[in-house]
């Protein structure tokens, strides 16, 4: 009995097939974080000017992680129901834009250096 209960548990806690794992949400976030970021300053921050833009850039994202929208809304809704696993995620993303603004900074202030936006 007790094997059957740890059984549904386990099964129960997969993630989904539709669900982006762990990797995959990183890679996926840091370029959503950097994208946004991006048409942030670049329209001082007036988010009505910058939302059809972003739209289209985000299909870009898309299609570069090989996912679709239902993809991602799926796996948003699937971490928020787990934070435990989401948690690390966040921390990598956060890791990884600091790493990419860091080096991003150094290659932007040397001459002569044309800097674009890397997604």
């Amino acid at each position: 009995m007790m094997a059957v209960a740890l059984l549904v548990s386990c099964h129960h806690d997969e993630r989904p097939a539709d669900v982006l794992d762990a990797p995959q949400m990183v890679d996926f976030l840091s370029d959503a974080y950097l994208l946004e970021g991006f048409y942030a300053i670049e329209t001082q921050y007036r988010y009505d000017a910058m939302s059809a833009e972003v739209l289209r850039a985000y299909d870009d994202i898309l299609d570069k992680h090989h996912v679709t929208r239902e993809q991602v809304e799926h796996s948003f809704a699937y971490y928020a129901e787990h934070p435990d696993l989401y948690a690390p995620i966040q921390d990598s993303v956060l890791a990884r834009i600091e790493q990419v603004t860091a080096t991003d900074t150094v290659i932007a202030a040397a001459p002569d250096h044309d800097f674009r936006l890397k997604l």
